[in-house]
């Protein structure tokens, strides 16, 4: 008898969606992609994953081709990797009575402006907040808000289209840039608006959780002003015990407003003058190979444990070790040339490292002060901070 399909929805470009599949198989299941343009995904051809061409903006294509699946085996369940398609395979999960968390709390989390107003009913402390879709209401909000501000698109991942503004024209013209946007970097329809929000200073970190469990608090490093690029993380966050007290509870308690009590979450928060401020939910595991820390530091493996869930087994989160992992990641300084080639692994005493370039010797780098800045990456493991 054929095994079990687990079918994911398209798939994120950092690695993750490939270890999601490996991990399907490693659990007895066969892992099947939904993508409009599977060439996007070199891994399926390397890893001899099967696919489906369908078009991922459409409800309606992808459940043809989950009928047409179930002709040949069952479908054991269904997810995406990808930010900008975790709703749509929360609503199929949920049309075919599969593990899944509710549709419509992903869908107040993945805009970030109706997730500020639900965010704001339920009193989770977070920055003053705007939502603007016109040009016109823009001095009287400048006014209202205390400058700088930052400037971001109410939908979007990695860091795209955030900008930290200053002055009035700095926040019109970011703004003009972002309302001009009519599809993101995936090619899907982006709403005509974008949020002004409070700028709060103070160290970042970010909870991950699965369910309704911490797993553990991470540590963030950013860019300088006045973008908002990811440089690096730390997990677990060196932090005492109050501190990660005050940042889980404020976490869990944004959870618990939008209603996201299934599966893993990456809640980002800054640690202000006011106390913890939440700044926004991910209804997904954490990018930027948060994960692949978390396995090193505790030995937890939040993408099997994912695949385990969506399948509807019962999830291992008992950490197995207590060590320290920190990335740093290798950014682009200027648009021009990979100019040479750095080791891929390397070991110094008690620290392990691994190192990763994801541009060849000879690739064009470009600037976008979001995530497509990152060229490679460090990550190390050892006992101690």
């Amino acid at each position: 008898m054929r095994k079990p399909w687990l079918a994911f929805v398209e798939s994120n470009t950092s690695g993750t969606g490939r270890l999601f599949a490996r991990a399907a198989r490693e659990r007895g299941f066969e892992p099947v992609l939904l993508a409009a343009y599977p060439a996007r995904y070199p891994f399926l051809k390397e890893d001899n994953i099967l696919f489906r061409i369908a078009d991922t903006s459409s409800s309606r294509s992808m459940f043809h081709e989950l009928e047409s699946l179930r002709t040949r085996s069952l479908i054991a369940g269904i997810y995406s990797s990808s930010e900008y398609y975790v709703g749509t395979a929360a609503d199929l999960a949920s049309k075919l009575g599969l593990s899944g968390p509710d549709p419509a709390a992903i869908a107040i989390c993945r805009n970030k402006w109706r997730q500020r107003v639900r965010h704001r009913e339920a009193g989770v402390p977070m920055p003053k907040f705007w939502r603007v879709d016109s040009l016109d209401g823009i001095p009287e909000i400048a006014s209202a808000a205390q400058l700088p501000v930052v400037v971001k698109p109410t939908e979007g991942s990695g860091s795209v289209g955030v900008k930290l503004c200053h002055t009035l024209d700095e926040i019109r013209e970011h703004g003009a840039l972002l309302l001009a946007r009519t599809q993101n970097e995936r090619g899907l329809p982006l709403p005509a608006e974008f949020l002004i929000e409070q700028y709060v200073r103070g160290p970042e970190f970010s909870v991950e959780t699965f369910g309704t469990t911490v797993i553990g608090i991470t540590a963030k490093h950013v860019s300088p002003e006045p973008w908002f690029v990811e440089t690096g993380h730390d997990f677990p966050a060196p932090i005492d015990a109050e501190q990660a007290q005050a940042i889980s509870c404020a976490a869990l308690g944004a959870l618990r407003a939008v209603g996201l009590d299934w599966g893993p979450a990456h809640t980002e928060v800054r640690w202000s003058q006011q106390g913890t401020m939440v700044m926004e939910i991910n209804p997904r595991l954490a990018g930027g190979f948060i994960p692949k820390l978390i396995e090193d530091a505790f030995g937890i493996d939040l993408i099997g444990e994912t695949v385990a869930l969506v399948s509807g087994e019962t999830p291992e989160l008992s950490p197995s070790r207590n060590a320290r992992s920190s990335i740093r990641f290798l950014l682009c300084g200027e648009d021009g040339i990979v100019p040479r080639e750095i080791p891929s692994r390397a070991d110094d005493g008690n620290v392990r490292k691994q190192v990763e370039y994801y541009k060849a010797p000879g690739e064009r780098c470009q600037i976008y002060h979001d995530f497509r800045d990152r060229v490679g990456h460090v990550i190390t493991t050892c006992a101690t901070p």
